[in-house]
């Protein structure tokens, strides 16, 4: 426990210190808060416009409110703690603290476990937090927990990733990019027809958006992608785990 808290402390203090990582967690904070007024102004502005509904379509920018909802909560308030402890490590990567660590009680499993649990329990904390602050399309806390905790598993995901494919963290600014354009098929996928829409299954948080979807219409079944993806996600952090411990 004394060493848990070591690490706790190390990481909020590399944190706070820097600007970048600070400035994303105030902003994914403020992101719920923002989303809840943000939305309903959205598709009122459309709709006194005559753009959503309009004369050739009569869908509102409401009906589309479920995809936005899943975007921010699930994957961006997974995808950010992602990065932020991603950086952290790869802050430690580059001071050489993971080469000092060999001397060191801590094993590199022990640590390397420890960055997994981190960033899922604090992405768990964060969609739960958005989710809620959001307060649109809000599913059931005991359906929204499940759901939580599959989403929250992208983020360790995203920490092994940088630590395993990136040097420094230049090069964790360029993979950045990419989870941001993976995180767009989340919302491309949501007007993507049946049984088409399955095939986006091959990237696993648009398993678990896909749960939320079924989730929030009754859907029984929902639990189907939503075990699909923390197999899958499972599997992944497995395979990563390996990488990285190669590496280090």
């Amino acid at each position: 426990m004394n060493l848990l808290r070591h690490l706790l402390r190390n990481d909020v203090r590399l944190i706070a210190r820097d600007k970048m990582l600070a400035t994303m967690t105030a902003v994914v904070l403020l992101m719920g808060i923002a989303m809840r007024f943000a939305l309903p102004a959205i598709d009122l502005a459309l709709a006194d416009a005559g753009v959503m509904p309009s004369q050739a379509s009569t869908l509102r920018f409401s009906d589309t409110f479920p995809a936005f909802v899943v975007f921010v909560a699930l994957w961006q308030g997974s995808n950010f703690p992602g990065i932020i402890f991603g950086f952290v490590l790869l802050g430690e990567k580059e001071d050489a603290t993971l080469e000092a660590m060999r001397v060191t009680p801590l094993s590199l499993q022990r640590y390397a476990g420890y960055r997994v649990t981190a960033s899922a329990v604090f992405a768990f904390f964060m969609i739960v937090y958005l989710a809620l602050s959001i307060g649109w399309c809000l599913v059931p806390l005991w359906q929204l927990v499940p759901l939580a905790m599959a989403a929250s598993l992208s983020a360790p995901l995203s920490v092994l990733a940088y630590a395993t494919f990136a040097d420094n963290k230049i090069q964790g600014l360029a993979y950045t990019k990419f989870g941001g354009l993976a995180g767009l098929l989340i919302l491309v996928g949501y007007f993507v027809p049946e049984p088409w829409q399955w095939l986006l299954g091959v990237f696993p948080p648009f398993l678990v958006a896909k749960a939320y979807w079924m989730a929030l219409e009754g859907q029984a079944a929902a639990v189907a992608p939503l075990m699909a993806s923390v197999v899958l996600q499972l599997g992944l952090l497995r395979v990563l785990l390996r990488r990285f411990r190669a590496r280090a």
